[in-house]
């Protein structure tokens, strides 16, 4: 586990701004150049999201590998970036994919982002068992996480909490046609949030300012694009409006919607949502009959109370991450466990092979085979034992000492079996 190390950066301590620089120089396609060609480097990962910028290590030494990069990027202020090792590292892995360290805390989107970035390091061969293990443990994490706890349940973010109030007011969407008015940053959660309920929309219209916009949103959520202009014929048709502009006056004011009311081919009333800042809809379209009018203080509450909910479980969550992380340490000390024995024996037979060698050319000169048995055994076994045994004593010495230079060749902080592999390799 202490071979494992990451750098990240995130809105925690970033701008958008400064992310956007940062994600340019270190990404999964800069990812070969900076890492591959280093030969400290076993194997790599990079995560990269509108909220964040990783990369996952896998060396003998995590530390220098990460504080050279960030510094040969020139993004190594540490106050902007973070470096962590060993467990931390792992740690952070598993918390970032149960969506502890998202800025809307339990989103799903990053285990997702972080399970692409999986399968992309096994496609190309850039993680090693290592780093293998630990991503495919942490996405285990995040899964259990999710059918344990509450930690993802519920809209948080505005957009989500607008389809969350159409689904509840006009008791589920099945056979309902929307409308988001909007194709901007919002108007884009909106519709995707709408499009990954997967529910079976009659239809679902997008109308914008651009058609351009409008149409590359339409065609990434399944929708119909429509102008801006066209909003009145699809109200009249429509069972939800969501309305997310950036316009500085109303986009649906009293007299148009008047207008929609009469010409109305929806038997069903028409659930406005207005989440725009400043306001889309004129206050008094709440007044005309058929309508439902909703605005952002509505969402606040859901969203809020929701919220509230998630946090509530994040205490759960750190006890099962506390618990995987037991439980991944256990599988790589069995693996370190089966490696060293691998050696062992791998040891002692090319010590048998060499002696049984030594052994017949004796016999074969006419030696007595009593003593030539017996000075097989004692080479066999002396020379089988004799690394091992410096090991062994080399660990007693440095247990009872303190952990001591950090930089020592064989010191490993205790761990008896990552001492034994070091030790074994510095010995050969």
């Amino acid at each position: 586990m202490n071979k494992i190390g990451s750098l990240w950066f995130s809105h925690k301590k970033c701008s958008v701004e400064e992310l956007e620089e940062i994600g340019e120089r270190l990404n999964p396609e800069t990812g070969a150049e900076i890492f591959g060609e280093d030969p400290r480097v076993c194997g790599y990962a990079v995560v990269r999201t509108c909220n964040r910028v990783e990369a996952y290590v896998s060396s003998e030494k995590p530390r220098e590998v990460l504080e050279e990069v960030a510094d040969r990027l020139k993004i190594g202020k540490m106050e902007k970036c973070g470096i962590f090792v060993g467990r931390d590292a792992v740690e952070h892995l598993m918390r970032v994919a149960c969506g502890l360290e998202a800025m809307i805390v339990g989103e799903d989107q990053i285990l997702g982002q972080i399970k692409r970035c999986y399968l992309e390091g096994r496609r190309k061969g850039t993680l090693d068992g290592l780093l293998e293990m630990a991503f495919d443990r942490a996405i285990k994490v995040a899964k259990r996480a999710r059918s344990e706890t509450k930690i993802n349940e519920g809209s948080v973010s505005i957009g989500s909490a607008a389809v969350e109030l159409a689904e509840y007011v006009t008791r589920g969407l099945v056979g309902k046609s929307i409308l988001v008015i909007g194709a901007g940053e919002m108007g884009t959660l909106v519709a995707r949030a709408i499009s990954e309920k997967k529910n079976n929309l009659k239809a679902m219209f997008v109308a914008n300012r651009t058609q351009k916009r409008a149409k590359w949103l339409a065609e990434e959520v399944g929708g119909k694009a429509a102008r801006l202009c066209e909003k009145e014929k699809c109200l009249s048709v429509c069972d939800v409006a969501i309305t997310t502009t950036s316009a500085p006056h109303f986009i649906l004011d009293y007299e148009s919607m008047q207008r929609v009311m009469q010409h109305r081919r929806n038997e069903n009333n028409l659930l406005i949502i207005d989440i725009a800042n400043p306001k889309d809809v004129e206050e008094r379209v709440g007044e005309i009959e058929g309508v439902d009018l909703y605005d952002l203080d509505s969402l606040y509450e859901i969203s809020d109370e929701n919220l509230k909910r998630r946090l509530s479980e994040v205490d759960k969550v750190e006890r099962i991450i506390e618990e995987e992380i037991a439980v991944f340490k256990k599988i790589l000390s069995r693996r370190e466990v089966e490696r060293v024995i691998a050696m062992l024996y791998e040891h002692g037979s090319r010590v048998k092979a060499v002696e049984k060698k030594k052994a017949i050319e004796f016999l074969k000169k006419g030696r007595d085979p009593s003593a030539v048995l017996e000075a097989f055994s004692n080479a066999v076994l002396s020379k089988t034992l004799h690394t091992p045994t410096l090991v062994l004593r080399r660990y007693v010495e440095k247990s009872s000492r303190s952990r001591g230079n950090e930089n020592e060749e064989c010191n490993c902080n205790g761990d008896f079996v990552e001492f034994w592999s070091r030790a074994w390799r510095w010995w050969q």
